[in-house]
């Protein structure tokens, strides 16, 4: 599945697909985008009209998990994985996210990924 907005295209990750579906699904709705081809193009089409919106939804995205469910690992998982965590820095607050293993991680990452790529 991809993310494309004006002429950037995104792949997203399985995971994060299923994560974000019920918010670009009402994203979509609430700005009449029509979500029904997505499963047969395979592409979430978003209008770049609606670019600085669609970020500001994954924004909130990202917080609203990190408030949730972040637990920053310990220096022992840092230090016996250290090649499966990087540092994310987030207005101004600094997440350590296993983007490997961990599902908060891979979701945050990706969501961290999208906002910067379509910034």
């Amino acid at each position: 599945m991809f993310l494309k907005c004006n002429d950037k295209k995104i792949e997203l990750h399985p995971t994060v697909w299923e994560y974000l579906y019920p918010y670009l699904l009402r994203f979509s709705i609430k700005h009449n985008i029509d979500w029904t081809i997505w499963k047969a193009k395979d592409v979430v089409y978003i209008p770049e009209d609606k670019r600085e919106e669609l970020i500001f939804m994954l924004e909130y995205i990202f917080e609203e998990l990190m408030v949730e469910c972040y637990k920053e690992p310990t220096q022992r998982q840092r230090t016996k994985h250290s090649t499966r965590f990087e540092n994310m820095v987030f207005k101004d607050k600094k997440y350590i996210l296993n983007y490997v293993t961990d599902i908060i991680g891979i979701i945050g990452y990706w969501l961290i990924y999208m906002i910067n790529a379509l910034s």
